[in-house]
C-alpha cells in the first residue's frame, strides 16, 4: 500500500512508513477522516496501523480488528483508546489482556475509560494477572474509586 502526499495534484511525493505515520497522526481525530483511518488499519506497516488504532473515530468493526492485530504495539495502542474500551465486550478485553503484559498494563492504566458494568469483570481479570505491576496498578485504581 503506497501513501502519497499531493499539492493541487501537481506535486506528489511517496511517503515512507514513518513519515506517513507522522503525518497521519497530525490529522484530527474527526469523523471526516474515519474512512481514511479505516483504510490505514489494513496497512502492512504496524507503525501506520498504530496511528489508526489511536483514533477514536474509527468504526467499532475496525477497532476490533486492530485489537486482534499481529503487532503487540497495535494491540497496546487499542488498549489505550477510550472509544474502543467503552465499546468492547469484556471477552475481547480479556483476550487482549492475555496477549501480552504490556497490553494488560495499558488496560490497567485505562480503567477510568470503562463503564461501571465492565469495571468489575475487567478488574478481576487484571487482579489475577501474573505480573505484580499489573496487579498493583489495578489495585490502586480499585482503591481510589471506592
Amino acid at each position: 500500500m503506497k501513501i502519497t502526499l499531493s499539492i493541487d495534484s501537481k506535486e506528489t511525493i511517496e511517503l515512507n512508513h514513518s513519515d506517513a505515520a507522522n503525518i497521519v497522526s497530525w490529522l484530527d481525530d474527526d469523523a471526516k477522516y474515519a474512512s481514511f483511518f479505516t483504510v490505514l488499519a489494513d496497512h502492512p506497516s504496524s507503525e501506520v496501523r498504530c496511528v489508526a488504532a489511536n483514533k477514536t473515530c474509527v468504526p467499532l468493526k475496525v477497532l476490533k480488528q486492530l485489537a486482534r492485530d499481529s503487532s503487540i504495539e497495535v494491540v497496546r495502542t487499542v488498549a489505550s483508546n477510550e472509544s474502543a474500551l467503552k465499546k468492547f465486550k469484556v471477552s475481547l478485553i480479556k483476550e487482549m489482556i492475555a496477549r501480552d503484559v504490556s497490553v494488560a498494563m495499558a488496560v490497567a492504566d485505562s480503567l477510568y475509560f470503562f463503564g461501571e458494568s465492565l469495571h468489575d469483570d475487567v478488574i478481576q481479570t487484571l487482579l489475577q494477572h501474573n505480573d505484580p505491576k499489573v496487579v498493583e496498578s489495578t489495585a490502586n485504581f480499585d482503591c481510589n474509586r471506592s
